[in-house]
């Protein structure tokens, strides 16, 4: 297997442009300066820096959006202009397959070592896949997670799609790191907001949608 995989990515290098080719627009982003995002509504397109505040419909002028905005809000149970970092959370969850990676719990772990989970939140870390668990567990990822009050889980859908037990009650609001916060996607009623697992996690310790730049000052 190891010299199959040798050979792949000695493969997949080669698909590269040539050293003198040419394009029409070249675009480069620093990352790093973009502000961490928080979903406000019930589409992944509802997003905002979380240094913003809550979108007001009557500041838009298409019909259409601005009923779209309307909705969202309604059942987000949010009002216009509410600043994001004062949106308080019930629950987290942290993984799925979209953010669930090792690299994914790492970087919530550097925030969990910072602090406890608020009595008022539910947290939960669902790795990826059983090896990921396996690595988390090797490098010690668990215990921190453990320690700062977050329930730690075996690997699966869980709460990205209410799977089971794993479901928001109605009217619960939750900070995940899935890629979906359709209305009911978490469980009847339930309103989700999608963050980056650091993001998540500051959530968490908190209690609220919070800059997760804060915690790392």
């Amino acid at each position: 297997k190891a010299g199959q995989w040798e050979m792949a990515l000695n493969y997949w290098r080669s698909l590269k442009s040539d050293d003198d080719a040419v394009f029409d627009t070249e675009i480069k982003i620093d990352a790093s300066a973009i502000v961490p995002q928080v979903t406000w509504g019930t589409s992944p397109e509802d997003v905002l820096p979380i240094t913003g505040n809550v979108p007001d419909p009557a500041r838009e002028s298409d019909p259409a959006k601005r009923q779209a905005i309307s909705r969202a809000l309604n059942y987000m149970g949010l009002t216009p202009g509410t600043p994001l970092k004062q949106v308080a959370v019930n629950r987290v969850f942290i993984g799925s397959c979209t953010n669930g990676r090792i690299e994914d719990l790492r970087a919530a772990a550097a925030i969990a070592k910072r602090g406890k989970v608020a009595d008022s939140v539910h947290a939960m870390i669902v790795p990826g896949s059983g090896l990921v668990k396996q690595q988390a567990e090797e490098e010690g990822l668990d215990r921190i997670f453990i320690e700062a009050g977050f329930d730690w889980r075996d690997p699966g859908c869980s709460m990205c799609l209410a799977m089971n037990a794993d479901k928001l009650e109605p009217g619960e609001r939750c900070a995940s790191t899935s890629n979906r916060n359709f209305e009911g996607r978490q469980g009847r009623g339930g309103r989700t907001h999608l963050v980056s697992p650091a993001m998540a996690a500051a959530a968490a310790i908190t209690g609220t949608l919070t800059d997760v730049r804060d915690l790392e000052d």
